[in-house]
């Protein structure tokens, strides 16, 4: 090889690999290339302990790197075989390692840092790291999971608050069971989060309640102990599951769905009505329907233009406006901080709906029935579950980036990364 123009120390300066030199550099047509040795001229046998400097070969090897000058060098190392110089140890010769290079290591330790860094504070998709550092997508995943395996220890965590919510993992697939009938399948991802900090604490395979009952089972007791409230959306099957795994915990209804459901109960009055009345859909030419934004927007909202076409939406159509009435009086008992409060803002959502005969109104009110001791939580505490949705549209970002995950230990991998390096910064 011929030498550097710079001199030695100069080279490993600006290569700056920890516990090595530079020997030699040279061009190639495809690039710089470098040999690099440990500074260190003896080393301790891993089984004995006995210091050697004897040298017995000088085998070379080719490692990855960091790019070096704005491009990638291929870098070679030149390690030392020593022998041991103990009789009684049955290792007869051992290969000289540091700490950025360590036994048989084909990346060097600030590639593997670099890489797992680049994956938890960036939004990119995993080719393309591994394109950046010109490695393999399989090795970027493995050390993407052996970090996770480090850092993401969820039972290490004090959880008081605690977030379920739920996402779409992937597409809509069609399988043949074992009868061969085809059946939709829908993969689902269960998101836990800490409601304190917004941590995602994992992200489970499955949408039913038996997956919430298994994941809080695997927690130890002292964790479970600790959770002193659960913010879900309006889901039968999570709340059983929550209140068989934590029995002292108390749980929230998330306050949005609450009024998305009011404002579905709108939108199927209004549809009913235009078949009972015109006997087809609604068109442009029906103020129901060519203002039917309206109907869901809050009331101290509106502006004078806004009520005076709501007026006219009422004056067509008298049980639109009844049925407007009854979800300004559900965000009314969303709006009480205190048992009081909430009791009569009950009491008059109750006499509003038993007043009128509109199937859609009593359902409505049936499921908040169901519903009631968690809303009264949430009145009381003002706990939501927006951290959760905030971690499952950081969820789907990841999966458009990535343009799809079909492993969901991958997809977990990444989420996980991603969200603990977010909150370390």
């Amino acid at each position: 090889m011929s030498q550097s123009t710079c001199a030695p120390d100069a080279a490993s300066i600006l290569f700056n690999l920890e516990g090595h030199q530079v020997v030699s550099v040279e061009r190639t047509p495809s690039g710089r290339r470098v040999l690099i040795e440990p500074i260190a001229a003896e080393a301790a046998c891993p089984d004995c302990g006995v210091l050697s400097s004897r040298i017995q070969a000088r085998p070379v090897h080719r490692v990855k790197d960091v790019s070096c000058g704005g491009e990638l060098v291929a870098v070679r190392v030149r390690k030392r075989r020593l022998r041991c110089p103990e009789g009684a140890c049955p290792r007869v010769s051992f290969t000289q390692t540091t700490e950025q290079i360590p036994l048989r290591a084909r990346l060097t330790t600030r590639l593997v840092a670099s890489l797992a860094q680049a994956a938890s504070c960036e939004l990119r998709a995993v080719t393309g790291l591994a394109a950046a550092g010109q490695v393999s997508w399989t090795t970027v995943m493995r050390i993407l999971g052996a970090t996770v395996r480090v850092d993401g220890d969820i039972d290490r965590r004090l959880v008081r608050r605690l977030g379920i919510d739920e996402h779409r993992f992937r597409t809509v697939r069609y399988l043949a069971d074992e009868t061969g009938r085809i059946k939709r399948v829908e993969p689902w991802s269960i998101v836990f989060t800490d409601l304190d900090t917004g941590t995602i604490l994992d992200i489970v395979d499955g949408r039913r309640g038996a997956t919430v009952r298994r994941w809080l089972a695997e927690r130890p007791r002292w964790w479970r102990a600790r959770v002193q409230l659960v913010a879900i959306d309006m889901s039968a099957e999570f709340r059983a599951a929550v209140r068989f795994a934590l029995p002292r915990a108390v749980i929230t209804v998330d306050h949005f769905h609450v009024v998305a459901r009011a404002n579905q109960m709108i939108t199927e009055v209004r549809r009913r009505r235009s078949q009972t009345l015109y006997g087809r859909r609604g068109r442009n030419a029906d103020p129901a329907y060519r203002y039917r934004k309206l109907l869901t927007c809050n009331q101290e909202n509106l502006s004078v233009a806004q009520r005076g076409r709501l007026a006219e939406i009422v004056e067509a159509d008298l049980e639109l406006g009844v049925v407007w009435g009854i979800k300004e009086h559900v965000r009314q008992l969303l709006r009480a901080t205190d048992t009081a409060g909430f009791q009569r803002a009950w009491a008059e959502l109750e006499h509003a709906v038993k007043a009128t005969r509109m199937p859609e109104a009593k359902s409505l009110f049936a499921t908040l029935e169901a519903w009631r001791r968690p809303l009264l939580t949430f009145c009381r505490t003002r706990v939501t579950n927006a951290r959760s949705e905030a971690a499952n549209l950081t969820a789907k970002n990841i999966k458009r980036i990535g343009r799809g995950y079909t492993n969901h230990a991958n997809y977990r991998t990444r989420i996980l990364l991603y969200t603990a390096a977010r909150k370390a910064g």
